[in-house]
């Protein structure tokens, strides 16, 4: 019989395999946002070890993000988009070293707001589709 974390593993995977492109990119945003409130709270408890891991994994993903851009969709976008993740690679990278409660607020409305954007990007690209469906 699977453990609940080795069943949840295979749903993640199998999720991630299957999902529209946008839907993988709102996961990452999903994540990264989960991961900085985790490194918030961390902050908040004076718990070092876990801030430093949260926002680790935030970097990592902000990171991904940034290796799925994609010049040749829209080469200003993607000129803005890269400019805004390695500015918040590096914010997160200064916030673990001086456990800034309010940098890190303002990178999580950052990744939120553009988290946001993107599922409505991918709401109206579901409108185009459905009324295009006979």
């Amino acid at each position: 019989m699977l453990s609940y974390t080795t069943a949840t593993q295979a749903y993640r995977t199998m999720e991630a395999t299957t999902s529209h492109p946008l839907d993988l990119v709102i996961m990452l945003y999903d994540g990264a946002v989960g991961f900085m409130s985790k490194a918030r709270a961390a902050i908040d408890s004076g718990n070092i070890a876990d801030k430093s891991r949260y926002l680790s994994k935030s970097v990592a993903i902000i990171e991904e993000l940034l290796k799925s851009l994609n010049p040749d969709v829209d080469s200003e976008v993607t000129a803005n988009l890269q400019e805004l993740y390695l500015y918040l690679m590096k914010e997160l990278t200064e916030i673990n070293l001086t456990s800034d409660a309010e940098r890190l607020d303002r990178a999580v409305r950052i990744v939120t707001t553009l988290r946001d954007a993107w599922k409505e990007v991918r709401a109206q690209e579901k409108n185009r589709t459905t009324v295009s469906s006979p």
